[in-house]
């Protein structure tokens, strides 16, 4: 009896729709991709009950003709590829021609488009053709998706809250107008405009748009390359962060990605300046010949893989660097850097729910780097995004009630706020008093200083002692009381095959006893630490990850050695003493923060203290 059986396209459909399609948002990035590959510059989303009513895609792109618009809902079909070399010179968001037909088989599906002549009007009910006629449609597509999921009640279980759907939605297009400046985009939800742009081609109104002015101004634009690479875009100062990766947004020829190479490079570049598990606000662009980067990696089409990628990383980190190194990075006291709440009386440009702060997308991915601050085991994507929704349907809902038009002015000026570092450094700081035996009051022309003297004090001692701790000096000294440890014998049997790592750091192990460790002797740039402690760790880094990144722990015994031999709070200073300390700040090569990643230093402008007490209009 014949097993195996062809299974019919309807069927098939509804598979790769589990791949393509898991919520409503993946709906509104198919059909909006594919509205951007149509060369549209305006393109509306309409969205009713978090897109599982309607999700409706209107743009002004080139359309197709009938013959078109009846292919298009045939699997695989598609006009962005013509042979298997165009897979290697991939320059469209999309190109398998599966969106179209998997969406169509979880929905009823109305297609109409025209390319300026007579318009064609397709419709398919979950998987089968109902009927197509003529339409007096104006050139473009018009594509109306309802009842989604509604013959796929396992999917349907699993989808979440109205407003986590839609927040879901928001955020792609938020990012789909970060890498696509140059279109204008309208998301309406319910009957009310919710995010609109005006395409103009500014990318730091668009930034304004979702973050807020603040952040917009508070921006450093960057731009470097070599002869492979060209990346553009703005990354955040450093008192402009986040809990959470989702915000560090990198694009590759204008594709929004995942890539964590590049992730990891923005990160490393910014570590020596934030606190653990802060990051930035970066977006980067990564113009690149389309023959480097596969991105034929996932159905999602958001993985992507360069063919140089330990370049691009060094690249990156390097820009990067240099430019956190130009700029002044000092803490403003006064600016709010958080996204705009909502605010009837604003209008469109600042308006946005605040996603971030109360229904804070969980972006997931296979990766096995830590992205996501709920969620530590989960990585970034942007094609299966979960929500947790903390008191959010109140507000959106009072939203929804209200009647409210939004106007985008044809031009938002937007200009970036970044001092140069050279002009800090300039700066004489005198000092004018202290605060609770625990904060210096200084002051300069422009404004004044408070400074956190024992974090102040810990970046004195930490760059010093990273100075003098920057080669390793491998002469050895003989331990009074030598350091013993013990493993389990599945542990030691690894650790006898890796020790050869420690002992190219001066760590030379004996073996004492059936299943452990004597150390007799230490390097000398060892002193000072507990030892002990140093040395587990470094075990630990070789069972792990068969290395031992000297480096890194050193880092952070330099940094902890610091804090130690630092002021404590309470500890009342004549002013020679607080002036030393901050003049010795001041020539500090990282003066902004302590090793820890907290403000040294919080600056107040003349005009901001002003405004506090109210003396200017």
């Amino acid at each position: 009896m014949q097993k195996i059986r062809q299974l019919d396209d309807i069927l098939a459909n509804k598979i790769a729709a589990g791949e393509v399609i898991e919520r409503p948002a993946n709906v509104v990035k198919e059909l909006v991709e594919n509205s951007i590959d149509a060369n549209s510059s305006k393109i509306d989303v309409i969205i009713e009950e978090g897109g599982l009513k309607l999700i409706q895609v209107i743009d002004n792109g080139d359309g197709m003709d009938k013959e078109d618009a009846l292919l298009c809902f045939s699997r695989h079909a598609t006009s962005k590829i013509k042979d298997d070399q165009d897979l290697f010179c991939i320059q469209t968001l999309g190109f398998r021609g599966e969106a179209i037909p998997s969406i169509a088989s979880i929905s009823h599906f109305e297609l109409k488009t025209s390319t300026g002549q007579i318009g064609t009007s397709v419709v398919y009910e979950y998987g089968k053709y109902i009927e197509n006629k003529e339409s007096d449609s104006k050139k473009g597509t018009n594509i109306k998706v309802e009842k989604l999921f509604q013959n796929v009640p396992a999917r349907l279980k699993y989808v979440r809250s109205t407003n986590s759907e839609f927040a879901n939605i928001q955020t792609y297009l938020e990012r789909l107008s970060l890498s696509h400046p140059d279109i204008a985009f309208l998301l309406v939800h319910n009957g009310r405009t919710i995010y609109k742009t005006n395409g103009n081609g500014n990318l730091l109104e668009v930034i304004s748009n979702i973050y807020g002015l603040n952040v917009a101004k508070a921006m450093i634009p960057v731009d470097f390359g070599d002869d492979e690479f060209h990346i553009t875009g703005f990354i955040s100062k450093i008192d402009v962060n986040r809990a959470s990766r989702n915000h560090m947004i990198t694009m590759v020829n204008s594709r929004v990605v995942r890539n964590k190479v590049s992730i990891d490079s923005i990160k490393n570049a910014y570590s020596r300046y934030l606190a653990e598990k802060r990051y930035p606000i970066t977006i980067l662009n990564i113009e690149i010949d389309p023959y480097l980067v596969d991105v034929n990696v996932h159905p999602s089409k958001l993985e992507v893989r360069f063919s140089k990628e330990m370049k691009l990383k060094e690249l990156i980190y390097q820009g990067i660097s240099e430019a956190l190194a130009n700029v002044n990075l000092t803490y403003n006291a006064v600016a709010d850097y958080k996204k705009p709440k909502v605010n009837i009386e604003q209008p469109a440009f600042e308006f946005n729910y605040d996603v971030e702060d109360e229904i804070d997308p969980i972006l997931k991915s296979t990766d096995n780097e830590n992205i996501n601050h709920v969620d530590d085991k989960n990585n970034e994507t942007f094609d299966n995004i979960e929500n947790e929704v903390v008191d959010k349907e109140n507000n959106y809902n009072l939203v929804q009630e209200q009647n409210i038009e939004y106007i985008v002015p044809d031009k938002q000026v937007v200009e970036t706020k970044v001092e140069s570092r050279e002009k800090l450094m300039k700066k004489k700081l005198l000092v004018k008093g202290q605060v609770h035996g625990t904060y210096i009051i200084c002051e300069d022309e422009t404004g004044m200083y408070l400074v956190d003297q024992h974090a102040a004090q810990e970046r004195i001692n930490y760059e010093y002692f990273l100075d003098k701790y920057q080669h390793l000096n491998l002469s050895m000294r003989d331990l009074l009381v030598p350091i013993t440890l013990e493993y389990p014998l599945s542990e030691f049997l690894i650790i006898e095959e890796r020790k050869q790592l420690l002992s190219q750091v001066g760590i030379n192990l004996e073996v004492f006893g059936n299943c452990g460790y004597v150390i007799k002797q230490l390097p000398l740039w060892m002193q000072n630490i507990d030892e002990q402690v140093f040395i587990e760790d470094m075990v630990d880094q070789v069972l792990k990850d068969n290395k031992v990144d000297v480096v890194k722990l050193q880092d952070h015994a330099i940094a902890t050695l610091s804090c130690k031999a630092s002021l404590k709070g309470n500890t009342h200073l004549s002013n020679e003493g607080m002036q030393n300390i901050i003049d010795n700040l001041m020539r500090c090569d990282n003066p902004y923060v302590c090793p820890h990643g907290r403000p040294t230093l919080v600056y107040y402008s003349s005009y901001e203290i002003e405004k506090l007490f109210k003396r200017v209009a």
